[in-house]
């Protein structure tokens, strides 16, 4: 559903909304209503720190070892890096991730509350949440539709954000950790809703952000024995770890047989009912050609929920966009010289070495079904940002009380 909000007074100045749920008038990513009025602000937020944030699901936690030297069936094993057949143990906490890649809409959401807020007195925080739309152009010469449309049309919506760097995309983390704690405080009359007129009309950025709801700013001073008691504020929203993204993206359950690991990171239904080629083609969006990605691409991007989930839940977790995570880029193991022909060399030179390098995975619209593995693993300076790199968010799990 498209809705047209004007004025101020509304948290978004104009915000054009498509929800995968034609029904909801709610964002996804924050909690917030697109058509945010002063007189919902003070709805019961109930009860809490177990309620699973907007737009994620739970990803429960626990150990298995990835071996997958004879499961990786469409890479030719000679030219693959030695550190995909390491046999290794993931182990994580549970934590909940984003069901769906951050999407158009949610970024605009994001654009929009900053400029209701910074306009007059901080233009330069607008201008430094542009995704970068000259990223279209690299290497590409027939992405102008993109450059122009990708991000501001309503067609284009429910598609994965992209050209957002690691630090844009850490940004914007932390902004929706606030607003999707503040709007849960407003809910529960623990605070009172944000005056938009007023702070459209401050003169300074010292009374802005005196303004303005942080998580941060409402454990400190006179409200911390009020935040000390209130039950309902959320961790913080941020990119996954590696480690995370990958024991995600296996999807792999306590339940599975013992040793089952699937190359690819589709559902297990779907595992024995298509043959190889027919999950590749089904199952994720990639260069399935292999051909030049500049005249054979069918498409570019496509919405975020496309294709079949896997068994957790989560949406293109191969193909479609690659993902930012948390990590700096270290290289995990040996390398096999003659396994490999050294492929991490070929891909990727001495930039690893660069403390601002960090992780992206996923394999992409552009990319061969080689990096669509869980394990694939690349690297890009944390402030670039390239158009088949997007990301998505996660939390972590504090675990409930228990009553004795």
């Amino acid at each position: 559903m498209l809705r047209n909000l004007f004025g101020i007074s509304v948290l978004f100045l104009v915000v054009t909304f498509s929800s995968c749920n034609s029904s909801n008038i709610t964002s996804s990513t924050t909690g917030w209503p697109y058509d945010y009025k002063e007189k919902n602000a003070f709805r019961s937020a109930g009860s809490s720190s177990s309620q699973t944030p907007p737009g994620m699901v739970e990803i429960p936690g626990w150990s298995f070892t990835v071996d997958d030297a004879d499961e990786y069936e469409t890479v030719n094993r000679r030219i693959r890096p030695n550190e995909l057949n390491t046999r290794r143990t993931l182990t994580v906490n549970s934590f909940y991730m984003d069901q769906f890649e951050v999407r158009n809409i949610d970024w605009r959401e994001y654009q929009n509350w900053l400029t209701s807020v910074y306009a007059r007195v901080a233009p330069e925080k607008i201008e430094a949440a542009k995704p970068d739309i000259n990223a279209w152009t690299k290497g590409l010469s027939d992405n102008e539709p993109f450059l122009m449309n990708y991000f501001t049309h309503p067609s284009f919506n429910e598609y994965p954000v992209v050209c957002v760097s690691w630090e844009q995309a850490t940004a914007y983390c932390a902004w929706r950790s606030d607003r999707a704690n503040e709007i849960r405080l407003i809910r529960a009359g623990a605070i009172q809703a944000p005056d938009f007129d007023a702070i459209a009309r401050m003169t300074s950025l010292e009374a802005v952000e005196e303004a303005i709801f942080t998580s941060k700013k409402f454990f400190t001073g006179q409200q911390d024995n009020l935040a000390k008691t209130y039950a309902g504020m959320f961790p913080d929203f941020r990119l996954p770890s590696e480690d995370e993204w990958e024991f995600a993206a296996y999807a792999r359950k306590s339940s599975d047989a013992e040793g089952k690991i699937r190359a690819y990171p589709w559902a297990a239904k779907y595992q024995g009912k298509l043959n190889q080629l027919q999950q590749q083609q089904q199952q994720a969006h990639y260069n399935k050609t292999g051909a030049d990605i500049h005249s054979n691409v069918f498409s570019r991007t496509v919405p975020v929920g496309s294709f079949a989930p896997n068994d957790f839940g989560l949406y293109n977790m191969a193909g479609n966009v690659n993902e930012w995570v948390f990590d700096q880029y270290i290289t995990r193991g040996n390398l096999n010289k003659i396994d490999s022909v050294d492929v991490l060399d070929t891909f990727l030179p001495e930039y690893h070495k660069s403390a601002d390098s960090r992780v992206y995975k996923g394999g992409s619209w552009k990319d061969p079904i080689y990096w669509l593995h869980p394990a694939s693993r690349r690297y890009l300076d944390r402030h670039q940002s390239a158009n088949d790199v997007g990301f998505r968010c996660a939390m972590s799990m504090i675990p409930t009380g228990t009553k004795k």
